[in-house]
């Protein structure tokens, strides 16, 4: 599958592994829930045998496998096939009569494209060893599970005509991977496969070479971007969502490298804003299996805020309230309580696309009917800098990015740079607040970690502040 993806990955990730990026905190964290699935889902698929052995032991695997169906196993989990240069193991191998079914769990709430040729290279290997399917099947995770009930977390999808169809290319496939596997690192420009559908671990080895002042610095929209440079398409031809902001400003400026600043527009955009104005910035976790209360896979579960009040232009200095749950229960009360003792009954609420914050809180107050008048009474205080940007402000260091991470960092310096901090970015927080929900930080570690996750949400927040205040210093 990644040599699917791209070719280059394979080769690589065979002859110079040595050049990924180290698989980080957040990236363990999906491997581990990938595994927590796979487990419930053996579970609730009832007794079976489970081939144990190590992930590179593949001809004790394939062996053992042998020996399950040979001594009339039903169900067997991570049944594993060895044919020639191939190996495979699956998530459920079925027989019903005398009939063998495939089912391959993954922890989506949907069937994804590359689902089909995962399954199709699954189905050609165990095929290859004698093993005729009958059926092949997703099992993803039901989106409509709701947290206690777990009897229906799981969707069976049956995918065999797909699977069938997507087997014929299969072999051609296998042929040229495999000259790719054995031959010399191919030449594959960067492009939309850098990303899609998973994040390549070489993209730092690949993309070294891009030049830094390039507005479409992103692989879904390179190719595009060269065209326009070669003179092939014009800007009209660039689709608006591939850059969300004005298109024809962002080239203007990455090619003149002189910033755009439209001081009326702002003061226009920044008319409605009410004082005082409060900061606000959720961190959220999304357990793939629910474990909150009417809470379903995937909802986003609020374990942390940070807030700075602005209560005048005269002030200098704002002040500031946090929350972060540090125990292994339900966040949300707490939070709730919280919040709504933070952020006073008028005034603004600032929040850096302020959609995430104000979905968060429509859950929050269906899953709190109490405070469900107070927290709803908040959404429509909400305003947002971030169109405010897009629309008034350009710079070439911004690098196609309006972002706050991006954006911060270039405007007010360095000290809102998120590469110095500990935690510096959403996907590490998530999972360091995962590890403190569930109980597993040790108590050596737990109190830098705790500051660690206080100080990312709490730069969040202090990075709207001087955005805004750099805002208003173009309007007075």
């Amino acid at each position: 599958m990644s040599g699917i993806q791209c070719p280059k990955n394979l080769w690589l990730a065979l002859h110079k592994p040595e050049l990924a990026v180290p698989v980080n905190v957040a990236t363990q964290m999906q491997f581990d829930e990938g595994n927590e699935v796979g487990e419930l889902a053996r579970n609730q698929e009832g007794k079976g045998i489970l081939i144990e052995k190590d992930y590179w032991d593949y001809p004790g695997g394939h062996q053992a496998t042998q020996e399950a169906i040979k001594s009339g196993e039903k169900v067997i989990y991570e049944a594993s096939f060895l044919f020639q240069d191939f190996f495979s193991r699956a998530d459920i191998l079925k027989k019903i009569k005398n009939d063998w079914h495939l089912i391959e769990v993954k922890k989506a709430t949907s069937v994804k494209d590359y689902y089909i040729p995962d399954s199709a290279i699954q189905t050609f290997i165990i095929e290859s060893c004698g093993i005729k399917l009958k059926s092949i099947s997703i099992r993803h995770i039901n989106d409509e599970c709701f947290y206690p009930d777990l009897d229906n977390l799981f969707t069976t999808v049956d995918v065999t005509a797909e699977v069938r169809e997507a087997l014929k290319d299969i072999p051609k496939r296998i042929k040229e991977l495999k000259k790719v596997a054995e031959g010399k690192e191919p030449v594959k420009e960067i492009g939309p496969q850098c990303k899609d559908p998973f994040d390549c671990a070489f993209t730092d080895h690949c993309w070294k070479k891009v030049p830094k002042y390039s507005i479409f610095n992103l692989p879904a929209l390179r190719n595009k971007w060269e065209l326009y440079e070669e003179g092939k398409i014009k800007i009209a031809d660039l689709d608006a969502d591939d850059f969300k902001g004005n298109i024809k400003r962002a080239i203007e400026v990455t090619q003149s490298k002189k910033p755009f600043i439209d001081s009326k527009q702002i003061q226009k955009d920044l008319s409605d804003w009410q004082w005082p104005l409060y900061f606000f910035d959720f961190e959220t976790v999304m357990p793939a299996i629910p474990r909150y209360k009417d809470s379903k896979s995937y909802s986003q579960i609020p374990f942390q805020f940070s807030c700075h009040d602005w209560k005048s232009r005269k002030d200098k200095k704002p002040g500031h309230s946090e929350y972060l749950h540090q125990e292994a229960s339900d966040p949300r009360p707490a939070l709730i309580k919280s919040m709504l003792k933070a952020i006073g009954n008028k005034g603004s609420i600032v929040a850096y696309n302020k959609s995430f914050e104000i979905r968060v809180i429509k859950d929050l107050a269906e899953f709190d009917p109490k405070n469900g008048k107070a927290l709803l009474a908040l959404v429509d205080r909400f305003v947002d800098p971030l169109p405010i940007f897009r629309k008034n402000v350009y710079h070439p260091d911004f690098l196609g990015s309006f972002s706050i991470k991006s954006v911060a960092p270039v405007l007010i310096g360095e000290k809102l740079n998120y590469d110095n901090l500990n935690i510096g970015d959403g996907g590490i927080a998530q999972a360091k607040a995962e590890q403190i929900l569930r109980g597993q930080v040790k108590d050596t570690e737990f109190k830098k970690v705790v500051e660690d996750l206080l100080e990312y949400c709490r730069q969040d927040t202090l990075a709207m502040v001087e955005l805004v205040k750099w805002l208003f210093n173009f309007i007075e």
